[in-house]
This record gives structure tokens, C-alpha cells and sequence, in this order.
């Protein structure tokens, strides 16, 4: 463990998933010494997605859960199990030298990926998406629905 990755994963694209299912991962996101991520099924706004972490990323993910589990007196028994469902649902995925990273059948099922995905940077890790639901949750209206950007405007 060399600590966790500089890269800052930033932006989003849209791309076509090849005939063995692989999509590319942008260039510049690609971490040269390791090109093993860790994928979890998530969901985001009703959606299901992909989180993908890089390895020093999901075990600092994993750590930042456990001590804020433990900051709220939760179990430490609770706290175990609960790390252990979201590591026993992950897997490892290995980026090629081309670039691409191979989404397995079950999780390409589940987000009901077809022709093309939209990969979405979310600064420690990114998100893999079915493109429709990607605009869905993107959308002005779900923006105005979250109610932040009325206090931050970043995005209006």
C-alpha cells in the first residue's frame, strides 16, 4: 500500500461498450500502478450504478466508514458486518493495457447496459451508468429538487 491515488477522477463520458462488454476509462484516469479496481453495486437516486475505487481508495473508503461508524458508538460487531456485506459484494476489475475495463454480466444486467455507458468522476472514485438514467438524475429538475444549488449556485 502506497497510500491513496492522486488521481482526481473529474468530469464525465460517454462511451460505446465494445463487443466483449468492456468500456474505455478516460486516459487520465487510469492508474499506471495498479489496474485493479474494486466495483460495488450501488444505487444513486433510485438508479442503479457502478462505484469503482481504485485499491488504495476502497481500503481508505472503507476506513473513513469504520471510523465514522465508530464515532457514532455503533457496534463494533455491526460495524464488522457491515464492512463485510460491502466487501463481499465487490469485485475486482482489471483496466487493460488498452485502457478498458471489463463490466461483468451480472452488474451489466443490473443497470441495463446495452450499446453505451457514461462514466462519471466523483473526485476518489467513479461512477459507471446506463446513459438514460444518467440524464434522468441530471436533469434541471432533479437539480432544483435536491434544493442546494438555491444556496450554493454552482450550477444556475
Amino acid at each position: 500500500m502506497g497510500g491513496v491515488s492522486t488521481v482526481l477522477f473529474t468530469g464525465n463520458v460517454t462511451h460505446k461498450l465494445d463487443p466483449k462488454s468492456r468500456v474505455a476509462i478516460p486516459a487520465n484516469w487510469r492508474v499506471a500502478q495498479d489496474p485493479t479496481l474494486r466495483l460495488i453495486e450501488s444505487s444513486s437516486d433510485g438508479y442503479p450504478i457502478i462505484k469503482c475505487y481504485t485499491r488504495d481508495g476502497f481500503e481508505a473508503k472503507m476506513a473513513t466508514v469504520r471510523a465514522q461508524a465508530e464515532a457514532t458508538g455503533a457496534n463494533p460487531g455491526d460495524i464488522d458486518r457491515y464492512i463485510g456485506i460491502i466487501t463481499g459484494r465487490c469485485l475486482e476489475a482489471e483496466v487493460s493495457n488498452q485502457g478498458k475495463l471489463l463490466i461483468p454480466k451480472q452488474q451489466r444486467d443490473r443497470l441495463k447496459l446495452r450499446e453505451t455507458a457514461v462514466i462519471v468522476g466523483r473526485g476518489s472514485y467513479f461512477e459507471i451508468w446506463e446513459p438514460a438514467d444518467f440524464a434522468a438524475s441530471n436533469s434541471q429538475e432533479a437539480i432544483d429538487k435536491l434544493g442546494l444549488d438555491q444556496i450554493f449556485h454552482i450550477l444556475s
